[in-house]
């Protein structure tokens, strides 16, 4: 009988310390040939990882400075490092003349999404993973060794560039149409008058605040040990996780006041 995959690229359950968490989607595209590629969807997932499990995802109220600001600098680091291995269309590739690098199988590790309160972190929480899901099933860029072209980049960046518009437009009252723009970033000076209360009325009463928070000691494992793909989804060898994940047609499984603008110090890493 033939492996047996999800016939959608919705984000997966893996049940985890009592919690139902979220596991990236890959479908078949388990493996890939370039290394800038496993590097790249790890290093997203791992940032998402921490992101998820702060306190600001489960408040109803608008997200903390300190959440926005790490989600600006997690959105900075991955445009760098897909920029870094972007090469255009008369630019030699890495490639070798005598080794064949060894094919991969991507890591994954869960992430807090169904269980989230705060509607902005769990919007970004969304695309990210469908990001990741996306960047697996790019067959130019896990076929190369090392980098990709510029289609390839710009693909990639969509969903991430539209939980940062998104961010951006809502939260700090930017433009719509500057936030449109491929390269925007949001300047220092956003984050000093971050006042998104003007803008958004509160609700908190109408959601109880407790939730189970991890300390580092519990998450460790999920960080440290991550969950290995298989082109069989319902059989993956989850290490210190148990599947959520049911046979297609069992109903399992998911289907499931500052305005600024662009300027030359915008971009970087917002400490």
């Amino acid at each position: 009988m033939p492996d047996i995959i999800a016939r959608h690229d919705a984000i997966l359950p893996v049940e985890w310390q009592g919690v139902k968490w979220a596991l990236v989607n890959l479908g078949d595209n388990t493996e890939t040939e370039n290394g800038s590629m496993a590097e790249l969807l790890e290093t997203i997932n791992r940032h998402l990882l921490a992101l998820s499990n702060t306190r600001d995802c489960f408040v109803v109220n608008p997200p903390s400075i300190e959440c926005v600001k790490a989600h600006h600098n997690m959105y900075v680091r991955l445009n760098k490092f897909i920029d870094s291995r972007t090469k255009a269309d008369n630019e030699p590739r890495l490639d070798f003349a005598h080794i064949t690098p060894v094919r991969r199988k991507f890591a994954t590790y869960p992430v807090r999404y169904y269980d989230q309160k705060n509607r902005w972190t769990r919007r970004w929480t969304e695309l990210y993973l469908y990001g990741i899901s996306n960047i697996a099933q790019l067959a130019e860029a896990n076929t190369w060794t090392n980098d990709w072209n510029l289609v390839s980049a710009a693909e990639m960046k969509k969903p991430f560039r539209e939980a940062y518009r998104l961010m951006a437009v809502e939260l700090f009252d930017v433009d719509l149409e500057a936030a449109k723009d491929p390269d925007f970033r949001m300047e220092p000076a956003a984050f000093d008058n971050y006042n998104p209360s003007a803008l958004i009325p509160t609700y908190e009463w109408q959601e109880h605040p407790f939730v189970d928070f991890f300390t580092e000691d519990v998450l460790a494992p999920g960080a440290r040990r991550h969950i290995p793909t298989s082109d069989n989804i319902n059989d993956a060898p989850n290490p210190g996780y148990t599947s959520g994940v049911g046979t297609p047609g069992s109903g399992a499984g998911g289907t499931g006041t500052s305005n600024p603008t662009n300027s030359g110090n915008a971009g970087g890493i917002i400490q």
